[in-house]
């Protein structure tokens, strides 16, 4: 792989995982904090408003992307300087899936369906637990696209160099973040 696609690849690995974060983030703030109260009300609520399209439209197309990017991009990575964040990236990317599968596998998958709607503590429960493990899958969101900013401002502040030597001459460019 190029370094310019390297890079290019990585910012739009770097922009999935901020449209992720800050979807979870909205949810957190906006929808989540009324589930824990008359859960069950707010349950119903939400599976009547979630007729023609749901959650799962927004997060899973753009979410599988960033996440596999950060997985093929230590792989295809030739550049010894970069090694290091993509395998952090990689490894934080991994255990972000395995938070995420448990989340919809153990919580989703309760919370909104309609088994566990007769019992409002163990709704109320699913609702406590979908909060607390978007808190810490928010973190693993945000680790990920940080240290795959990491990379990318690596390879643009080395291609930026090799783009004003190749264009000018030799003399080097004022990007103002050299």
């Amino acid at each position: 792989m190029t370094p310019h696609w390297q890079r290019r690849l990585t910012l739009v690995a770097v922009l999935g995982l901020a449209y992720w974060f800050f979807g979870n983030l909205y949810e957190a703030v906006v929808f989540s904090p009324n589930w824990v109260t008359d859960t069950p009300t707010q349950m119903t609520r939400l599976n009547e408003f979630f007729v023609n399209t749901s959650p799962t439209l927004y997060f899973i197309p753009l979410t599988v992307i960033p996440v596999a990017l950060a997985w093929a991009l230590p792989v295809f990575n030739r550049d010894p300087a970069l090694r290091a964040d993509y395998r952090r990236a990689g490894l934080v990317a991994l255990l972000l899936t395995a938070l995420n599968a448990l989340i919809v596998a153990t919580v989703v998958t309760r919370l909104f369906g309609a088994q566990d709607v007769a019992d409002p503590h163990r709704l109320t429960g699913y609702a406590w637990s979908w909060n607390l493990l978007n808190v810490l899958r928010m973190a693993l969101t945000a680790t990920t696209g940080v240290l795959l900013f990491g990379a990318y401002r690596k390879l643009d502040r080395r291609l930026a160099g090799s783009d004003a030597r190749g264009l000018g001459g030799g003399e080097q460019v004022d990007r103002g973040l050299a």
